[in-house]
């Protein structure tokens, strides 16, 4: 895929290192909540590993010239913690989230709770509007960050989210990631 003359690459969530590319099955979660947290140990463990991974990608697999748009990424962890299945410490799962490669822009496709709910019914209504404000507040924490009206059509959602890769890429000197 091609965007604004760079080479793009989408991922959702997390590198594949362990499984071989192309090879991972996507499938479609309907009760995201719905299982019970693991252990202290293995939450613990999986996040120190997804570090690793993330790490590893940013080091030695990703081109700096490619533009990498995630479709969540390991902060979402920090939000919705039952998603994940995560039974460790909060401030365990802060601390990694300090040290994980930060993206150049955080970009939020933000829209009222009740069209989020609309959209997507995995989680019931009060959750939906609880993430919403978590992630409002998550975001405009980070120093690069744009908010984008979701409820906009597509075309003009599309338009603004270009345009605020443009802006960060010309600040960072074309470095994407």
């Amino acid at each position: 895929m091609n965007l604004l003359g760079r080479l793009v690459e989408m991922r959702h969530l997390k590198p594949v290192l362990v499984s071989r590319r192309g090879c991972e099955s996507v499938s479609i979660v309907l009760d995201p909540h719905g299982k019970p947290p693991r252990s202290v140990l293995f939450s613990v463990a999986k996040i120190c590993v997804w570090l690793l991974e993330e790490w590893y990608a940013y080091s030695f697999q990703e081109s700096k010239e490619t533009l990498l748009i995630c479709d969540r990424y390991y902060h979402d962890l920090l939000i919705d913690p039952k998603r994940y299945r995560y039974g460790g410490p909060t401030w365990g799962a802060r601390l990694i989230g300090k040290l994980m490669p930060q993206p150049k822009l955080w970009v939020l496709l933000d829209a009222p709770a009740e069209i989020l709910q609309v959209r997507k019914q995995e989680v019931p209504p009060t959750e939906s509007a609880r993430q919403r404000e978590e992630y409002l507040a998550f975001v405009c924490k980070q120093r690069n960050h744009v908010i984008v009206n979701a409820s906009q059509s597509l075309d003009k959602v599309i338009a603004d989210v270009e345009t605020a890769i443009q802006a960060t890429t010309r600040k960072e000197g074309g470095n994407c990631r």
